[in-house]
């Protein structure tokens, strides 16, 4: 079904986008293709909100399966997806969204033998993986510029969220988050522009030692998924220019702060 208001048609499910949204928006937006790497917290949520601004395709890559840590944030983790694959539990939630959507799954992840395939069908490229898998980073990076592909990348930290986008053509993911290839890691300070003043020393010195996990919270994913969703489909409307690496947005929630940081 569709409404017919102000002379514009658009889809029912999208109708009450008009007047953010145009109906040329609202079909550019149907006929994109985004490919998100990583459908856990950041990935998975933020696919959902694609598919309410109408996004017509969605590629999601993953290889884990949901577990009890991941309740507190994760989109499609519940009691009754444990043990399921991130990527085919999202994807199934996103088909009871907009059945007319297109969602291609791949439960293997990224590799070398699907990358370019991945990346060919994309017009926006997604890096949600974990942040202790940069070489998988680097992967989908490089194919990105060898296609001429912008990549946009979100990191929920404590109460704050940064959000990140790379040219093929200025400074990339390497660079920025000073890959090295000897050893396959990266600084990971890097993801944002200072660590959060209320995280204690022992919470610090644990998280750089790897003894524990970054805190993620369900708050701070659901604001990397608002962030990137609008900052990209900004772009695909040609409304706004996305930030470039090396600036990056950083916002957090506890700290009431928004910056754009380099």
């Amino acid at each position: 079904m569709k409404i017919a208001t102000s002379g514009e048609t658009f889809p029912a499910f999208f109708s009450r986008n008009q007047g953010l949204l145009t109906g040329k928006d609202q079909q550019l937006l149907a006929n994109t293709c985004i490919a998100i790497a990583g459908a856990g917290g950041d990935g998975g949520l933020l696919a959902e909100r694609l598919i309410r601004l109408g996004i017509g395709k969605i590629l999601l890559a993953d290889p884990e399966v949901f577990e009890p840590a991941n309740i507190n944030r994760q989109f499609a983790s519940n009691a009754n997806s444990m043990g399921q694959n991130k990527a085919i539990a999202v994807a199934r939630e996103l088909r009871l969204i907009n059945p007319a959507a297109e969602i291609q799954v791949y439960t293997h992840g990224i590799t070398r033998e699907n990358i370019a395939a991945f990346v060919g069908q994309a017009d926006i490229v997604v890096d949600e993986i974990e942040y202790s898998l940069p070489t998988l980073s680097v992967l989908l990076h490089q194919e990105a510029r060898s296609q001429n592909k912008h990549v946009f990348m979100g990191a929920n930290i404590g109460w704050g969220a940064s959000m990140f986008c790379f040219s093929p053509d200025a400074l990339s993911f390497e660079e920025h988050f000073e890959y090295c290839e000897e050893k396959g890691t990266i600084n990971a300070l890097k993801y944002l522009k200072e660590i959060p003043s209320y995280f204690s020393q022992e919470t610090r010195e644990a998280i750089l030692s790897g003894e524990m996990h970054m805190p993620t919270i369900a708050p701070a994913v659901s604001l990397v998924a608002a962030m990137m969703s609008t900052a990209i489909v900004l772009f695909i409307t040609k409304k706004q220019l996305p930030v470039l690496a090396p600036e990056f947005i950083c916002f957090d929630l506890f700290e009431d702060s928004l910056r754009k940081a380099s």
